[in-house]
């Protein structure tokens, strides 16, 4: 069973292995329930003094300006509907300046001028400006077009507009051993839209996107940077572009809007901020920095109506020194922004955004490990699982599930430390090679207990067979004890068998075998083996009683009794010689790994059988040795036969003729 545990622990490796390099979904679904799990287990919390605050576009906000708020710039009501003036941006932004947020990223794109209000761009445009002057960085998140078959889709004008809209590109990447990009697999995208020119001549620019969802649909990634194919086409730079989410981590942290100082680093696999002692985020071999959650974004982070900011219905210091988020909250209908999340299954991206940036600010992250770590950490839990297959020990066995409750509670632990392990697929292996092995020696242990029970029953009394199933055995003990040996052979049986036919020895041997053997058995003693025509029987094993010896006399009478009986019945003429002798013998399971019996061995044994082997010399019946005649004197008859010298023993020894039971 070993060679099939190792088989099978190599299997679950390469299975994993194979999983992996053809991007199999099924391990990683499970892994990432089981991080899920983990969130589950800690639950929500509510870091205390946060660096962001979120103003929703919500329902109210909507729903309001539908209505008419009071306008500060056009000092009247104005109605206004989706998608709004860019005043209202312009009139919140500048509200947000006054209360000193330290960067201002906004959750939606401005790629087309409005046409409804012009005004309101060139406010918005001034604003911007003021924010550039007083070092505040507005971010304002861009659309992607991620082929170039779709850019080309555009009109001539757009595409001429877009190509010399490209002021985005001042905040690039600075880029540190490039050659281990070769490594990496970023995220390329053809074009970046970018707000209008506007726009993005007084403010940084960057994409929005939170990246792909996992497998299950969840997020729980953000790409740190994307790749834009048409800036390395036209040569203009490398296009490794930052996410809105670090630029506005980069202003938080003191950087200059207008050129602030970003890397990345492909070999160390981080993002820097700053140019002495640099902030760093990591990412994984796709540019995607890990999302740690700490909750439900609602409940998480601070969040103000953005008309109530508008209005200046609430107080602005609550702004002060914060990094603000403007977007889209899951009660704005009709505008769609929802994800999924560990927490949530309608999650507003707006707080996908600021559990990232706060994530960046406090340098936290959720660390994933690589396959290679995987690998060992499988294999090195099959080893200690199989470590409890060394015995068959059923109870040792159940013991290597253990592995499961460790596993959770080492992940669990690791987790808590901002650290995943992966350990769905150890468990899982640790699981079926337990499960395996553990089956497969209850199977041999439920074999074995049917070959002992059939064993017991076959060679032994009822009663006695009992007694030990009762007892929970599975095998019989080796151990020196004192028993009675028998021996029963049938004389002439050479002479006998040669005017037989096969089938008739055969048949005549089994009835002869039946009749002894059952008188055997009612007296409890055990049938140790048949060797040819004769019989070995021991009384006394496997528990021993104070009545072995009488017991034993008392089966050779009868032994004599029922082949009087067989002869009478059958016409077979025959006879047995049967001796007995009592004495030490080793007692045990003796024989090859793949056959063994329970039997005994040692001087007594060949005692008993010289002493049946000289019934013919003095022809006599059943004899007994003097250990024998001293133990059953008292209930039985016996006759002195005389002393002999028997071969293996240096003195001669005294033997009985056993006659009968005292009346």
């Amino acid at each position: 069973m070993k060679a099939q545990l190792l088989m099978i622990g190599f299997l679950l490796i390469f299975l994993m292995f194979l999983s992996y390099q053809l991007k199999l979904p099924w391990i990683e679904f499970f892994e990432l329930k089981t991080m899920d799990m983990m969130y589950s287990m800690r639950g929500e919390i509510h870091p205390r003094d946060l660096h962001t605050v979120i103003v929703g576009i919500d329902e109210k906000s909507l729903a309001s300006f539908e209505e008419g708020v009071y306008s500060p710039i056009k000092k009247k009501v104005i109605q206004d509907y989706w998608p709004w003036s860019r005043e209202k941006f312009a009139w919140v932004i500048m509200n947000l300046i006054r209360a000193g947020a330290k960067a201002v990223l906004i959750d939606v794109s401005f790629t087309n001028p409005s046409e409804e209000d012009p005004k309101g761009d060139t406010l918005l445009m001034s604003v911007l400006n003021i924010a550039l002057n007083k070092k505040v960085g507005v971010v304002i998140g861009t659309y992607l077009i991620n082929k170039k078959q779709t850019f080309m889709l555009y009109g001539k004008k757009m595409r001429e507009e877009l190509e010399k809209n490209t002021y985005y590109l001042r905040y690039a990447y600075l880029m540190k051993h490039y050659r281990e990009l070769e490594l990496l697999r970023p995220i390329r995208v053809y074009k970046v839209r970018p707000p209008i020119a506007k726009f993005s001549m007084v403010a940084p620019s960057a994409s929005y996107e939170v990246g792909s969802p996992d497998i299950d649909g969840t997020i729980r990634t953000l790409p740190l940077f994307i790749e834009e194919v048409w800036a390395n086409e036209t040569g203009r730079l490398s296009g490794f572009l930052p996410h809105m989410d670090v630029l506005g981590t980069a202003f938080y942290l003191g950087e200059d809007p207008i050129k602030p100082v970003l890397a990345v680093d492909f070999k160390d696999k981080v993002v820097e901020i700053g140019k002495d002692s640099p902030h760093k985020i990591p990412f994984d071999s796709y540019g995607l920095f890990h999302i740690l959650y700490y909750g439900r974004g609602r409940y998480t982070f601070p969040t103000v109506s953005f008309v109530d900011v508008y209005k200046g219905k609430v107080d602005l210091k609550k702004f002060k020194g914060k990094i603000v988020l403007i977007g889209y909250t899951a009660t704005a209908k009709g505008l769609y922004d929802l994800r999924k999340t560990p927490f949530s299954t309608n999650e507003a991206g707006i707080y996908i955004h600021a559990t990232a940036v706060e994530n960046m600010i406090e340098g936290k992250s959720l660390t994933r490990f690589p396959l290679m770590f995987k690998l060992i950490m499988v294999t090195a839990v099959l080893i200690i699982s199989g470590l409890f297959f060394i015995s068959n020990n059923l109870s040792l066995n159940a013991l290597s599930l253990i592995m499961v409750p460790i596993l959770i509670t080492l992940g669990y632990f690791m987790f808590l430390k901002g650290f995943y392990i992966d350990v769905f697929y150890p468990i899982f292996s640790s699981v079926v090679l337990s499960t395996y092995g553990i089956g497969m020696n209850v199977r041999k242990s439920i074999q074995e207990r049917k070959r002992f029970r059939e064993f017991l029953y076959r060679y032994l009394d009822e009663s006695v067979a009992d007694q030990i199933m009762k007892s929970g055995k599975r095998e019989l003990e080796n151990e020196k004890k004192k028993v009675v040996v028998l021996f029963s052979d049938i004389r002439g049986f050479t002479s006998l068998s040669e005017k037989m036919d096969p089938e008739e020895i055969v048949s005549m041997l089994n009835a002869y075998f039946d009749r002894m053997s059952m008188v055997i058995k009612s007296n409890r003693g055990m049938i140790d083996k048949f060797i040819g025509d004769a019989i070995m029987a021991i009384f006394g094993v496997p528990f021993e009683s104070d009545d072995d010896v009488q017991r034993a006399l008392k089966a050779a009478l009868e032994m004599r009794r029922e082949l009087r009986k067989f002869r009478e019945e059958t016409g077979y003429d025959i006879d047995n010689g049967i001796g007995l002798h009592y004495g030490e013998v080793v007692v045990g399971n003796i024989g090859a790994s793949f056959r063994w019996d329970y039997t005994c061995i040692g001087d007594t044994v060949n005692t008993a059988s010289r002493v049946e082997s000289l019934t013919r010399k003095v022809n006599a019946g059943i004899l007994v040795t003097q250990e024998v005649y001293e133990k059953g004197k008292d209930e039985f008859v016996f006759e002195y036969v005389g002393d002999f010298q028997v071969k293996g023993k240096s003195e001669k020894i005294s033997v009985y003729r056993l006659v009968s039971e005292n009346e």
